[in-house]
């Protein structure tokens, strides 16, 4: 796409904002994006469906949700599946527990975190799924621990802000001062 056209399909204050929001926060799902720009769904759904026919935005679904990337932007490529992941709350917080204890077991993963064991498991299966974690047995335990801990690490730094969570604010406080 040539960058008059570009110009030309951003024209719009309101197709503008919502390039924006995707291109400084990548994965997205549309309540997040409808939450940041204030836009009426029908509105957003129109404008997004035409920044995607120009291919401005791209798509990504995972599971229910329908992540949205900008093409021209910071392109995030093996990191996507990771990122998408990151945007869910309870899957953050284990990713981040991980990261700071290098590695634990269910029990400890549930205690920590306030979730049930059950939904753990449940969160766990689909990191290992998805190649995020690993697990191992010792003795007649699991542990599981982050397989690319510098790469969760660094998304979660150089998005830091698109999170707006006080735990991310913190792990990477912490990161950093670690001199990882």
């Amino acid at each position: 796409m040539n960058s008059d056209s570009k110009e030309e399909t951003l024209f719009l204050d309101s197709r503008q904002k919502i390039y924006n929001v995707i291109e400084l926060n990548p994965g997205l799902h549309f309540r997040e994006i409808q939450r940041r720009t204030g836009m009426a769904v029908g509105s957003l759904q129109y404008h997004l469906d035409y920044l995607v026919k120009k291919n401005l935005v791209k798509i990504e679904k995972h599971g229910k949700f329908t992540r949205y990337y900008s093409v021209s932007g910071p392109q995030l490529g093996a990191a996507q599946p990771l990122m998408s992941l990151l945007r869910q709350e309870s899957l953050r917080k284990i990713i981040i527990f991980l990261l700071t204890k290098r590695r634990a077991n269910n029990t400890k993963i549930a205690e920590a975190l306030a979730l049930s064991p059950s939904t753990v498991s449940w969160h766990l299966e689909k990191l290992t799924s998805a190649g995020i974690i690993e697990k191992k047995r010792k003795g007649r335990k699991i542990f599981y621990k982050i397989i690319d801990p510098e790469q969760a690490a660094n998304l979660l730094r150089n998005y830091k802000k698109s999170f707006f969570d006080e735990l991310v604010d913190n792990f990477v406080d912490i990161w950093d001062s670690m001199g990882k």
